[in-house]
């Protein structure tokens, strides 16, 4: 997966507080708004950077996350517990601390990190995990839902043919294996999972399957 330096999308230093993300944001996030942008695939590129640094960068737990692990800040509770396991989990290894340095000598980060992904001597095992899920989100009408449908979506800049079920509800998931981000040292890809909001357009109140209306 190609890293993606949020401080750079939003113009800021890795010393920036709060309220210059949100500052940053904010002026970005005009620049490349599509109602500004209109039919400018570049900039609604742009935009979606913009907020996905955001959503980072604003939430101190998040930014602790990237700023320790990178492009794999999702997946650092995993990486974590894999460290905790490899300090003292004992079973013959030798103890690190989380910066590579054991008890019989001395290493640095990428020691560390190859350590517990198998690169490096004390430990050939390679820690796959699953990729990120996707979530997104496809507004209907209700006079839509009425019966099986096609659509295309284009989530992450792929597209995806999908089939609507006859009679989905308002809220209703359904999961695409396979279509999140790429997995962690060739772990399967994550999922997309599609909420279905479905707005009435009629005259009628739905009930479950059945339609009612006043006369």
């Amino acid at each position: 997966m190609e890293f993606i330096d949020y401080y750079k999308i939003l113009g800021i230093d890795k010393s920036a507080n709060e309220a210059d993300i949100k500052k940053a944001y904010r002026k970005m996030a005009r620049k490349f708004h599509p109602d500004v942008n209109p039919n400018d695939k570049q900039a609604e590129v742009k935009f979606k950077e913009v907020n996905e640094a955001n959503e980072v960068l604003s939430n101190t737990e998040n930014r602790k996350k990237y700023d320790k692990y990178g492009k794999d800040w999702k997946h650092a509770d995993q990486y974590d517990q894999q460290s905790r396991q490899q300090n003292y989990g004992g079973g013959g290894y030798q103890q690190q601390n989380p910066f590579g340095q054991s008890n019989q000598g001395s290493g640095d980060f990428s020691d560390f990190f190859g350590s517990m992904f198998g690169g490096g001597s004390r430990r050939s095992n390679q820690s796959k995990f699953k990729g990120q899920d996707f979530n997104a989100e496809l507004q209907l009408n209700l006079s839509e839902v009425y019966k099986t449908d096609k659509r295309t979506l284009t989530v992450n800049g792929k597209n995806i043919r999908l089939t609507i079920p006859a009679g989905v509800t308002d809220g209703q998931e359904i999961k695409i294996k396979g279509y999140g981000s790429d997995g962690v040292n060739g772990g399967p890809k994550g999922d997309l999972n599609i909420k279905f909001k479905i707005t009435n357009d009629t005259l009628f109140v739905r009930d479950g399957k059945n339609l009612y209306k006043n006369i």
